[in-house]
Parts: C-alpha cells; structure tokens; sequence
C-alpha cells in the first residue's frame, strides 16, 4: 500500500535539485508507538493505570514493509519509484510504575535494529538509509479520571488522561527522530464487561514541529485509536486483540490531501501465571499517507512481577467469573421466591410479602385489619366487628345506647344496636343471666343520677324482652356516677361515662336473689318501690 507523493516526471527533474532542503525535511517516520502496560492494547491503552507500586517492563519488537516510499500513479497503476524505507526492524524498550492506584509513569526506549532502502542519493544522501540508530525516548504518564477510576477487579466504564513526551535522542537523518521535543496530550475512555471484554478508544493531539517533504507538509496531527480484546480460553489467560489506530494530519498545503495514516492489526495474547504477557500479531497499513507500511507483524513480552498487586490483577482478570448462584425456589408459585416470601407454601400477593389475603371469618374485612378476625362483622358492623359480640363477661357493643335528655326513653337509633344484643342472646342460650348497667356522668346529683341510671337499665331490659328474651336472663341495675371510665371534666369523658353495658352472670346460686340488688322476697310480700327523685338542674 503505497502513496504518491510526486509524479515520476517530479522526481526526476526536483529530486536531485533539493538535496538541502530534503535533508532539513526528515522527521520520524514510525507510527508503531505501543503501550507497556501488561493489558494495554497494543497500540490503543486502557484506562486503569497499574496498581500501587506495581511495576512492569518489557520488549515489543515490530516489523513494517514500505513505510516511506515514493510511487506513481499515472495511468491509475502504482508503480514504486523509490524506497526510502523499504523496511525496518525496530524494538521497544518499555518500563512503566503504578502510583497510588491513580497514575501511571511509563518510559521507551525505541531502537531501530535493522532498515534498508534504496540509494537515496535523489534526496541529498549517497547510499542507503543508516540500518541501526536510536528513535526518540518517550515517557508517559497516565492520570485516573476521578468518578472514572475502573479498579483491577472491576467491570464498567473508565476513563484517563494522558501525556507523552518525546525527547529528540534519535537520529533525524536515518528517519527516526523528529529532531525537536515533542508531546502528546490525550483522553482514553473504555469499557471492560463482566465476561472480560474489553472496548477502549484513544484521542489526542500530537505537537509536532513542521515539515515539507517533497511536496507534503508535515506537522502537528491527532491520534486516534479503537481496540478490543476478547478473552477465548479465559481461565488460561488466552486473548484475542485487535485494533485500528491513526493519526490525522491538522496541517496541509492548499492543494495537498489530508494526511491519515492509519493501520488495522490483530493479534493473540497470553497471560502466564509467571507474570509474563506474550503477544503476537500483524496487519497492514490503509495505503492512504504516509508512515503506513503495507504489512506490519509484532510480538511482545511484557513482565509483572510476581505476588505484586498487579499480578494478583492479572490472575483475577484470568479467572472466569462465578457463575451466578441458581435463583431461589418459588413453592407456591405466586413469582416471590421462598427467601422473600413470608408464606413460602401459600400462593399470595407480592405486595403483601407473598402471603394470600385471609379472612377467617369470611366477613369481607382482612384479618390484619380486622378487630374481630374469628366473628363476623355483619351488616352493621365495622372494623370487621359485629355492633354487639362476646368478649369474657361481657357483651360488647360498637355503638353507645342513647337515649332522650334526662329521660329513659331510648331513641330509636339505638334500635339496632339493642337488636344486635338480643340476637346474641338468642344465639347463646347457655347465657343464663345478663346484668343490664346504667351508668351516668356526674352532672345533676348522686341521687337523682342513680335512679336515672337505673330507669335506663330497666327500658333496656324492657325493650330486650319485648324482643324475644325471657324475662329470666335478664336484670337490670343503675349505678349512676359512682363507676366513671373516663374524666368528668371534658366532654369526651362523661360522653364515655353516659353508658350501658351487659354483663354475662353466672347462674344464681340457691338462696342468691336472681338479679343483683334485689331483695330476697320473703312469701306472700312484695317489696315498696321507692318514688322517682324529681330532676335538678342540668341535662343528660
């Protein structure tokens, strides 16, 4: 893959006509610039730089036909014209340090081992290109971006900064050097998936001084850079590498085309227990500038030592992630499974835990909400609780019996509660005696109030018998304010002292009057009724 640069007919009239200006017109002709890290990709690194205090070093060794020649294009064929360099042997010496988990410093040493060319006498040198020389020394530091900082063991996005300089140490005139200091900031952003895969792009300026060469300018330039590594035989440490990396050219003559030399390589990585990484591979240039060679083949091992963090990284990175654990059973099927299900036998809802909707009672109020969860509601009932229930001794009722102010006529809303109270009787006829109480608050006074309360009592126990119940289950007694449940001094609390309430009997005992209070009769004599109390101020 070759470029024009000029026409044959240029050559031969300009060529041997430049020698001075041709010779101030070379520059560092290699694009091949890897990265030492054990995991960086070749020529495209990643984000997270090496662990705390870990380091690595290594050789990368790499071969490229034809990265600088001279062609012709007339009569839309390539026909090479010169080879300046027609190939070069090259290794890179590459050391680089992990600190504080954050920063990466790295340095290389590239050498040209061997490179060859035709006579470049055209250009102002007898004889061909110099075979063995020093390129520029490099060193490189990479910088965590914070929130972006991919730790060793995990997966997700990254992010770094990085910053590269190269020192003029090479031999310009052999075409390994640019002959001035240069630098290179950049960004790399990657992604490292749970099953090891690892995507990584690269951007960047490369401050380059400016060149001419035969018709091409030459200078500053933005690098870029897209890999990949894939792990194959995971647990051996077995990856595939590939990638494709370039450089723009910012600067150009009026009638020049962009310069984008470019390369696409792949490869085969190993990770060794030892803490040596080998990897091998090659691929070609795009044909479309200079500085890309038709084919280029690489290999480069790379050391960690043992038992550092970055070694415990690698050994990480190499085993296969656990699978994950096998999802709990779901007995009853209701789609919790049984470790969050609090009826793991029981088919019920998932906002309720798992548990079915229970009704015990089967009154349509649910248990957890139900005062009454074993005794139905009923038509008037609330809370899951009938008006009127049993409960110990006594025979409750949700609703107060009221009656006319300072009378002991019941208002007929009270009429369903009373009700309630007498089907519960019915129901329950091993209940043998209730105690019917009036009670009062402590308006009025302690006379008048007692017998309030015990002609109350008494219309509660009439309307009860007038409503089926015998006559025998029933007394009545008043205790007017003598057993208050709540404060005298708010209406809220004579509201609650304002009563009746049923309480259960036990049958009476022989000799024991049938109802409380009352006199034991004596034969053929019935006690006085004493004469109603006439009503003081105030009203109930």
């Amino acid at each position: 893959m070759k470029h024009a640069l000029l026409t044959a007919l240029a050559l031969a009239l300009g060529l041997a006509s430049s020698s001075a200006t041709a010779q101030d017109a070379r520059f560092d002709v290699q694009l091949f610039r890897p990265s030492g890290a054990p995991q960086d990709v070749v020529m495209v690194g990643q984000s997270r730089p090496l662990s705390h205090l870990s380091a690595s070093g290594g050789f990368f060794l790499n071969f490229s036909l034809d990265p600088l020649v001279l062609v012709n294009k007339e009569g839309g064929s390539s026909n090479k014209v010169l080879s300046i360099v027609g190939n070069r042997l090259q290794l890179d010496a590459i050391a680089s340090v992990g600190v504080l988990d954050w920063v990466e410093l790295g340095v290389d040493m590239p050498l040209v081992l061997a490179q060859g060319g035709d006579n470049l006498e055209a250009i102002g040198t007898e004889g061909p290109i110099q075979g063995y020389v020093l390129g520029d020394l490099r060193l490189n530091a990479k910088v965590a971006i914070p929130g972006l900082r991919r730790r060793a063991e995990d997966s997700g996005l990254g992010a770094a900064l990085t910053l590269g300089f190269s020192l003029p140490t090479g031999d310009q005139e052999a075409f390994a050097s640019d002959g001035e200091f240069t630098y290179t900031p950049g960004l790399i952003v990657d992604y490292r998936f749970d099953s090891g895969i690892l995507l990584s792009a690269s951007g960047g300026l490369w401050n380059r001084p400016d060149r001419i060469f035969n018709g091409t300018q030459l200078g500053d330039m933005a690098p870029f850079g897209l890999a990949t590594e894939i792990p194959i035989l995971r647990g051996r440490g077995i990856t595939a590498v590939g990638m494709v990396h370039g450089a723009v050219g910012l600067d150009k003559l009026p009638n020049q085309p962009r310069d984008i030399p470019a390369e696409l390589l792949f490869g085969l990585r190993w990770y060794s227990s030892t803490g040596l990484t080998f990897t091998v591979g090659g691929g070609g240039g795009c044909g479309c500038s200079l500085q890309a060679p038709s084919l280029r083949f690489f290999s480069s091992i790379v050391w960690v030592p043992a038992k550092t963090a970055e070694w415990e990284a690698l050994e990480k990175f190499k085993a296969p992630p656990e699978p994950p654990p096998p999802p709990a059973p779901d007995t009853d099927g209701d789609g919790l499974t049984d470790d969050k299900d609090v009826c793991p036998k029981e088919p019920g809802l998932l906002d309720r835990g798992g548990c079915p909707i229970r009704d015990a009672d089967g009154d349509g109020v649910e248990d957890s909400i139900d005062r009454c969860p074993d005794i139905l509601a009923g038509p008037g009932g609330k809370f899951g609780c009938p008006v009127a229930r049993i409960q110990g001794n006594k025979i409750l009722i949700l609703e107060p019996v009221n009656f006319a102010t300072d009378q002991d006529v019941i208002l007929s809303e009270s009429f369903p509660v009373l009700e309630e109270v007498s089907q519960v009787l019915k129901t329950h006829p091993e209940i043998q005696r209730v105690l019917i109480e009036g009670h009062t608050d402590s308006r009025a006074g302690e006379v008048y109030n007692l017998d309030l309360s015990k002609r109350r009592a008494a219309s509660v126990r009439t309307y009860l018998e007038e409503s089926g119940v015998p006559a025998e289950r029933l007394c009545s007694q008043g205790f007017g304010q003598s057993r208050p449940v709540g404060e005298n001094d708010t209406e809220e609390g004579m509201a609650r002292n304002r009563r009746v309430e049923f309480t259960i009997l036990p049958p009476a005992a022989e000799g024991e009057p049938r109802c409380p209070g009352d006199p034991v009769e004596k034969p053929g004599k019935k006690p006085k009724k004493a004469p109603s109390p006439k009503p003081p101020q105030g009203r109930k």
